[in-house]
């Protein structure tokens, strides 16, 4: 019989903001920091919008994820200051 201990991962959560052109369903979304390097200045509404998107690399397969979808992991504890927390068995070796 196997036994395992459980150790808790910290992953950083990384908050990537895209600008989207709400009248130009075609032009592709960009990140603010390359909207102002572009057109020197600060996006405006009504015409583009501000997305807010934060990522994190999965612990696990380390793979891309959402934080919404990380969430919704059994192995997730809690998001605390900007960082994921994640639970994981280790085997033990005898």
């Amino acid at each position: 019989m196997v036994k395992y201990a459980e150790k808790v991962t910290e992953t950083p959560v990384t908050r990537i903001e895209l600008v989207i052109d709400l009248e130009d369903p075609f032009k592709p979304a960009m990140t603010l920091e390359e909207f102002v390097e572009l057109y020197n200045k600060d996006p405006e509404p009504p015409r583009y919008r501000v997305v807010s998107i934060d990522v994190l690399t999965c612990p696990e397969d380390n793979q891309p994820v959402t934080l919404a979808h990380c969430g919704r992991c059994k192995r997730f504890i809690r998001l605390f200051e900007g960082r994921v927390y994640c639970k994981h068995k280790i085997p033990l070796t005898e």
